[in-house]
């Protein structure tokens, strides 16, 4: 008899996504500086907001569908920066999606757009990232993905989880030797 095959049909809901969303906008709620305070640092973007037909792929799929993009740069900061596991349709595509209803994709992007800027010290702030966001969603979505493959590209990778200890390694305090 044959072993039973393993289910490896992932689900588009990741309820750890939800929860760093639901987070990220507590965050956003409770100290609105996380998003607001200017970054002074001596980087700029990469890319100018009107570099978005380069690559002409990245602008159409952006321009019919944004919520791909913007999710795609999502998985790139917090979950594999070489887009392993990423699927176009996941909680975070169908979240910015669904917010679209309400008209407040532009907080989802205000969002990360800052969380960028701190990562990778590049000079701007909230004003000139709100008219960017309200004006040009679909240039400004691709900016930021072109900034974070650009980062990663120059080996500035994401720190997505926190750094633990080698397996064999373990503190000793003086004196247990």
């Amino acid at each position: 008899m044959a072993a039973p095959q393993q289910n490896t049909v992932s689900t588009a809901i990741d309820a750890d996504d939800i929860n760093i969303w639901i987070n990220r906008f507590k965050d956003t709620l409770n100290k609105p500086e996380v998003i607001t305070k200017p970054t002074t640092g001596p980087n700029s973007w990469s890319a100018s907001l009107l570099e978005f037909f380069n690559p002409i792929e990245t602008c159409l799929v952006t321009c019919c569908c944004p919520c791909v993009t913007f999710s795609k740069t999502h998985h790139r900061l917090r979950k594999d920066p070489n887009l392993e596991g990423f699927s176009p349709v996941n909680t975070t595509c169908l979240g910015f999606w669904l917010s679209g209803c309400i008209c407040l994709p532009v907080v989802f992007q205000l969002i990360q757009k800052s969380e960028i800027r701190g990562r990778y010290n590049i000079q701007g702030d909230f004003p000139i990232d709100c008219l960017k966001a309200w004006c040009c969603m679909c240039c400004d979505i691709i900016q930021a993905d072109k900034e974070v493959a650009h980062q990663i590209a120059q080996g500035n990778l994401p720190v997505t989880h926190e750094m633990k200890p080698a397996e064999g390694m373990a503190y000793q305090p003086a004196g247990h030797q």
